[in-house]
């Protein structure tokens, strides 16, 4: 199938030009320079008269052109294209950091990886799969969602988080959503973005879960105890009987059956947001978990790397990369001291940037109700709805024992 006509035989008959431009597509996306100078003179025309060009008046400007009826909707042509550009954008980068494959000196090395850093970003801005619809445009979907909605009733439209009182209000984890948690130190907001990874595992969806805090060990040992039951201290001294031991492992093997989490501890490949979309591409999750982004870099040129400019950039970054990927993606970051009177969380809590409560269209806050709790035995935290796009406020009320391996949902304020 030769896309690029296909998609300018859709364009030209069905007068869809509004479509196109919509979506993003430019002449770069055309490897051929016929079917590119067709699309540049269609673009011309709905710049100059702000109405798209039909049949008759690319016959005139084109006459030994024929034009026939596409088999494909006009989202499956445009989605090859962006495949198409997004091959093209990497080649290109490719070959470029090629020329200096051969060389030892560090100057040429860091080029390239800046190179192929930048084909990546690239990629990703120039094929965002995101497009402006009209009113009319949405009356389709809408139906379409009613009768799913009406299908299957209920609250929970995404991903669980694991958490009812959360999950109330929000609607669970949603494709193109970026929900950040913020939290003190000692909050136990690592341990909290960790049962949702297990929860979303539970549900049977492929997870990644990045962390740049903890080793791939930690959140091991951690994830070991929520599974068996069998206390967290117990498991990080082997002060285990044997029939803890066999609770560990069968705990564990449970999930065996199950589609796997990837736990990535690799912070030389995804500190960045190419680095996180790299991951992506590889294992394709249903949703990313980012523990400590604060600590990630920024790809902005000329930026002081754990700045509010830089941190502003990533957490806008981490927005674009949910729509882009159309997957949910939960991350966590600090919450300052003095903007957290008495240790409550509010939305003005985020540390070193606003950025973060800007972005995120679900913004959690964790809070130990007794900060003197010791961390080995019973811990009673508050998870709140500080904001949301849609919906109100919420809280629900968690009891959390590592000496144990316990999560349990005591209460919850929450109404829809």
């Amino acid at each position: 199938m030769d896309v690029e006509r296909e998609f300018l035989s859709y364009v030209v008959l069905n007068a869809a030009t509004r479509s196109a431009v919509a979506a993003r597509v430019t002449p770069e996306f055309f490897s051929d320079p016929s079917w590119r100078r067709v699309y540049e003179y269609i673009l011309e025309h709905w710049q100059k008269y702000s109405q798209a060009a039909d049949e008759h008046v690319v016959h005139g400007n084109f006459p030994s052109y024929r034009w026939d009826p596409s088999n494909y909707s006009i989202e499956y042509l445009i989605d090859a294209l962006r495949v198409r550009r997004a091959k093209s954008i990497a080649l290109d980068g490719l070959n470029e950091a090629a020329a200096l494959v051969g060389s030892s000196d560090a100057a040429d090395v860091w080029q390239m990886l800046n190179i192929m850093g930048d084909t990546m970003s690239r990629a990703r801005i120039e094929t965002n799969g995101s497009y402006d619809q009209t009113h009319a445009d949405m009356e389709d979907e809408l139906d379409e969602i009613l009768t799913e909605r009406m299908s299957n009733p209920g609250y929970l439209r995404g991903i669980s988080t694991g958490f009812q009182g959360i999950d109330y209000v929000t609607g669970g984890l949603q494709p193109e959503q970026l929900v950040v948690l913020i939290g003190l130190p000692k909050s136990l907001k690592s341990s909290v973005l960790l049962w949702m990874a297990l929860e979303a595992q539970r549900l049977a969806k492929r997870v990644v879960f990045a962390g740049f805090e903890m080793r791939n060990s930690e959140q091991r040992d951690r994830a070991a105890s929520l599974l068996s039951g069998v206390g967290l201290t117990k498991i990080l001294n082997g002060d285990l009987t044997l029939g803890e031991h066999k609770e560990v492992m069968a705990g564990w093997a449970l999930r065996r059956s199950m589609r796997d989490i990837v736990y990535v501890d690799d912070p030389e490949s995804a500190m960045t947001i190419s680095g996180l979309q790299a991951k992506i591409m590889d294992y394709q999750p249903d949703v990313l978990f980012v523990d400590s982004a604060y600590l990630m870099q920024s790809e902005l040129p000329k930026v002081t790397q754990g700045d509010a400019a830089a941190l502003t950039d990533v957490a806008r970054s981490l927005k674009r990369l949910a729509q882009s990927q159309k997957i949910p993606i939960v991350a966590t970051t600090q919450a300052s001291q003095t903007r957290s009177r008495g240790g409550k969380v509010n939305v003005e809590s985020g540390m070193y940037t606003q950025g973060w409560r800007q972005s995120a269209d679900v913004y959690l806050g964790v809070e130990r109700l007794n900060p003197d709790d010791p961390d080995d035995g019973e811990v009673h935290i508050c998870i709140k709805v500080l904001a949301t796009r849609a919906g109100p406020r919420a809280e629900t009320f968690v009891v959390w024992d590592w000496s144990k391996g316990l999560c349990h949902e005591s209460r919850t304020n929450a109404s829809p």
